[in-house]
């Protein structure tokens, strides 16, 4: 047994019949043993904020203290460390040499009283996440069901929070048979994590009074803020792409076609080219003769008033000569069997390669292959697709510290391209472009001044993905640091002959009426001249607040603040608040509660402290259907409603 009190950097400590205690600053830590793992419990203000299980899959039984580190038990092999490097926070650090182990901390979600927001984008996108189900999740940027977002950051609504350090090989287990309301942290040497020296689990807990202080403690120390924001034009005016209204049917004719279309029917902003334009996926060159008159018809769409955006990714596919250039330079990401093939959404099975972004040499490769693009035939920039980690070959061996991969190879290839300059519009990758960059995925990259985009919305209204996930994927973005959110095309993208009614393009705009940019592909003129008269109304009251938003983001790049942040953000304890999932606000004195059911033409609208119910009478029509925002103002205590239209 062991018995010491130690005082050490301001920590009081005591470890006594295996146990740890520490305070530092208004928070204090205690890990005490019990059957099969040791029981944390962390407080604020001698409040309980979090409690856990943890070591439960190491071998607790010979315990011994750690020579000459403080607050530190060693167990054979493996070697519990607790430290405090922040204020009001403490780390914990369980490390070993035999790779074999694996670690599981897992923390209660104590869900009948605690909401938690954070965690990754998902395609059932549930808000707040303690009901979601996470099994065996690799925390790293992945495809598989709209991982493109996601940070290793835990917040409750007691003001508590997890991050979990880079370095950490991690998987996520939450509300599993094993894990029922719990998440769990777990390290271990499995793919997508390449082989390494060591496991390490490292995470920081910290508190403060609520959650908004608790996440504006995280901006502070580690989600970080964003440098910049986006140019104020992709704000103020819609993007439109080709995409879900044409799919791959596109040709100079119909790009003609579709650019004076948008003229005719009184909008504009930038227009974007979308798949498939290229003679072979990674050739960069545009088919014939599909695109014989490329040069002219983008420079007839700028002479529209447009700004030109081409779709791009970092695959090459089997079938085009560049594999050769990659194969012989090592541009590709290989695995441990050194095997460089792989699949995509626009490959057969092992026919593409993917670009590795860990290579340096890859990124000024694919920059100076763009920029040459940008002047042969005058595109103002591009719209960059996947990036995700698991579109690599499985288990990617990639360069760079071991220990950060695969997750940095999309924070690289998001960094990379934002050296070509103005109006990209990137999924993945191109952060370096400036302030028209449009990403889709990130890690760690908070702090680009970029718009980041949802994954692909379908065209239904559940939160299966639908016209409920906006909001809900809006919430967790902003919460996990990426506050330049870019909304996908408004009625989603029409897979799987599904397409979205009048009400539904509607609906969807107004949701996307106050986040930071509007997108289309499908078009308000499909449908009659009354959805466009509505549309119209909806863009320009989006563009008569865009100094709002840019004011917002401004918010965000100083200090930290969401530019869409969930209700509760101006009120922290409040349970109800803390419960919203279909509401949003635009900085801290506009909420939107928008309309998401279909048919609905009445819903409840939570006002801060009080609840009231807005209704319009029972009509027919698509063109009688309202939405509502309300104006606060900055204290916070009279409230205005408007009826849009």
């Amino acid at each position: 047994m062991l018995s010491k009190l130690l005082v050490f950097a301001g920590l009081l400590l005591c470890i006594q019949a295996q146990s740890i205690s520490l305070e530092k600053d208004e928070v204090s830590i205690s890990v005490e043993y019990a059957d099969n793992s040791l029981s944390l419990a962390f407080s604020h203000n001698a409040e309980e904020k979090l409690v856990a299980q943890i070591g439960t899959d190491i071998n607790l039984e010979n315990v011994e203290e750690c020579n000459g580190v403080d607050n530190c038990l060693q167990f054979d092999d493996v070697r519990l460390h607790i430290t405090s490097n922040i204020e009001n926070g403490f780390t914990i650090l369980w490390t070993t040499t035999n790779t074999t182990h694996t670690f599981r901390d897992c923390f209660s979600l104590d869900s009948a009283n605690t909401n938690w927001f954070g965690g990754p984008e998902r395609i059932n996108q549930t808000w707040p996440i303690e009901t979601l189900t996470l099994t065996n999740l690799p925390n790293v940027p992945h495809e598989d069901q709209w991982g493109a977002i996601l940070e290793p950051y835990w917040l409750n609504s007691k003001g508590a929070y997890i991050f979990v350090d880079e370095r950490v090989p991690l998987f996520i287990d939450q509300n599993t048979d094993d894990s029922q309301d719990s998440v769990c942290f777990v390290a271990k040497i499995e793919t997508p994590y390449q082989t390494r020296s060591r496991i390490l689990l490292n995470y920081t807990i910290s508190a403060r009074a609520n959650a908004r202080e608790g996440h504006l403690h995280a901006i502070q120390h580690f989600l970080g803020k964003p440098s910049g924001h986006p140019a104020s034009a992709l704000i103020e005016k819609p993007i439109w792409s080709t995409w879900a209204r044409y799919k791959k049917e596109i040709s100079d004719a119909v790009l003609l076609e579709f650019a004076n279309e948008i003229v005719d029917n009184g909008f504009s902003g930038q227009f974007e080219i979308d798949d498939y334009w290229e003679t072979c996926y990674g050739s960069l060159t545009f088919r014939s003769p599909e695109f014989d008159d490329i040069n002219n018809t983008v420079q007839a769409i700028k002479n529209l008033g447009f700004t030109v955006a081409l779709w791009t990714h970092p695959f090459v596919n089997i079938d085009c000569d560049y594999t050769d250039i990659g194969v012989d330079n090592d541009f590709f990401a290989k695995n441990e069997q050194n095997s460089v093939l792989t699949s995509w959404w626009n490959s057969e099975t092992n026919e593409a390669l993917l670009l590795d972004f860990t290579n340096a040499e890859v990124s000024e490769w694919f920059v100076y292959r763009l920029q040459n693009l940008r002047e042969k035939h005058g595109i103002d920039t591009f719209k960059f697709d996947a990036g995700e980690t698991s579109w690599a070959p499985q288990t990617p061996i990639l360069y760079g510290d071991v220990e950060k991969l695969p997750a940095d190879m999309t924070a690289q290839y998001v960094r990379a391209c934002a050296t070509l300059g103005e109006y990209i519009e990137v999924r993945t990758a191109c952060a370096t472009l400036g302030e028209y960059i449009e990403v889709r995925t990130g890690w760690r990259t908070q702090d680009l001044p970029v718009f980041v985009r949802m994954i692909d919305k379908d065209s239904r209204w559940g939160l299966n993905n639908g016209l409920a996930s906006l909001v809900t994927t809006l919430l967790q973005m902003n919460m996990n640091g990426y506050t330049m959110v870019l909304p996908d095309m408004v009625g989603g993208n029409g897979y799987e002959d599904e397409s979205p009614t009048d009400e539904m393009f509607i609906r969807w705009l107004q949701a996307n009426t106050f986040m930071p940019s509007i997108q289309f592909s499908f078009v308000p003129w499909q449908f009659n001249d009354t959805i466009v008269e509505i549309s119209r109304k909806f863009v320009e009251l989006h563009a008569q607040y865009a100094d709002k938003i840019i004011e917002a983001m401004e918010k965000s790049i100083s200090d930290g603040y969401p530019v869409n942040p969930p209700v509760w953000w101006v009120d922290p304890t409040n349970a109800e608040a803390l419960r919203q999932s279909t509401e949003y606000m635009l900085g801290e004195d506009i909420l939107v509660a928008p309309i998401l059911e279909e048919g609905a033409v009445t819903r409840d609208i939570y006002l801060l402290n009080e609840r009231a119910q807005t209704s319009t009478s029972q009509l027919n029509s698509v063109t009688n259907l309202h939405s509502f925002y309300f104006i606060l103002d900055v204290q916070r205590l009279s409230l205005a409603a408007g009826e849009l239209w």
